[in-house]
């Protein structure tokens, strides 16, 4: 549709027609239609394809920009680890590739269950941020949330056999291991970190540098543990601040794997059953049947939530009822 020639001045100016107008309006309507479906194509795409995201939501892990918190070096590990095997089975996340990653996990595998769902909980907030995923996906799988059907299975050390594990332990290092865990309810995780700086001796204090949550804590060192400790760097060459505690026997430093291998190696020679955690919930266990104060415990322990640390608490029945005999 041609537009009419019109004389302006010296110069000559071209009307249009209102339907030329309308039209023209019409094509610029279309064009910005056709960009935002461009554009929401685009993120479709790429929400199609998550797996892609994965290095960006470790960075923003990392970082502390996914909700200002920065997650420790072991919770990223698992976490990239556990969505690396969803999306080994599924291209996307939804509430039913979710659904469908959860059923093929056997009931009684809590653990694994929850570790996958927080994982992908995790990932999902930050698709969402990414605006590659809608908000409700959050409520949506709140349903899915893995609960215990089977009660949590505890183990824990008494007494005797705390005292087989230190008797077969063959080495100064395999008696502070078995001493330091059992005294100061330690995790392997934040055994393995200590280093000699970490320990003031004549102060009986060590500082835990990398427990949960990237918190630090210190915890007071019985006599038992200095002892251990002493005896132990007799044998060590190099005691220098920055020297961690505990070496393989290539001397480099120890994993939390490799303290439970070695515990576990203590506790077949010794007949009972014991690893780091079973440690940790005895350290519990045997003070506060001293009438130590949860509150203690739990600030020795790391613990958030003092009903963690009363979880951790497995005084048998039999004390029970021998300690009741006594009370007036």
């Amino acid at each position: 549709m041609s537009a009419i020639p019109k004389p302006y001045g010296d110069s000559t100016t071209y009307q249009i027609s209102p339907l030329a107008v309308e039209l023209l309006a019409a094509q610029q309507n279309q064009l910005t239609s056709f960009r935002v479906t461009y554009k929401n194509k685009g993120r479709l795409e790429q929400s199609k394809c998550h797996k892609g995201l994965i290095s960006k939501w470790i960075q923003a892990l990392e970082t502390g920009v996914l909700n200002g918190k920065v997650f420790s070096p072991r919770t990223i590990e698992t976490y990239k680890l556990y969505a690396e095997k969803f999306f080994g089975s599924h291209t996307m996340l939804s509430l039913h590739s979710l659904k469908a990653e959860l059923v093929s996990i056997p009931a009684e595998h809590f653990a694994k269950r929850e570790k996958i769902f927080k994982a992908l909980l995790c990932f999902g907030k930050y698709l969402i941020q990414e605006q590659t995923l809608p908000e409700s996906f959050l409520e949506e799988v709140k349903p899915l949330t893995p609960k215990r059907h089977l009660p949590p299975k505890k183990a824990t050390v008494d007494n005797d056999a705390l005292q087989k594990l230190l008797e077969a332990c063959e080495s100064p290092l395999d008696t502070l291991l078995i001493t330091l865990l059992a005294h100061t309810g330690l995790r392997a995780s934040e055994a393995c970190q200590v280093r000699f700086s970490d320990i003031e001796l004549e102060k009986a204090v060590l500082t835990v540098q990398c427990g949960k949550g990237g918190k630090t804590r210190k915890v007071g060192l019985a006599g038992s543990v200095i002892d251990a400790i002493q005896t132990y760097m007799q044998t060590r060459v190099d005691v220098g601040p920055s020297a961690h505690l505990f070496l393989n026997r290539v001397g480099k430093p120890m994993d939390r794997h490799g303290i439970h291998q070695r515990i576990q190696r203590i506790a077949r020679d010794a007949g009972v059953t014991a690893y780091p955690h079973a440690l940790r919930r005895a350290f519990v266990t045997l003070n506060a049947n001293k009438g130590r104060s949860l509150v203690m415990l739990q600030m020795a322990c790391g613990h958030s939530d003092i009903a963690t640390t009363r979880s951790y608490c497995l005084t048998a029945e039999q004390e029970v009822i021998e300690a009741m005999k006594e009370w007036k």
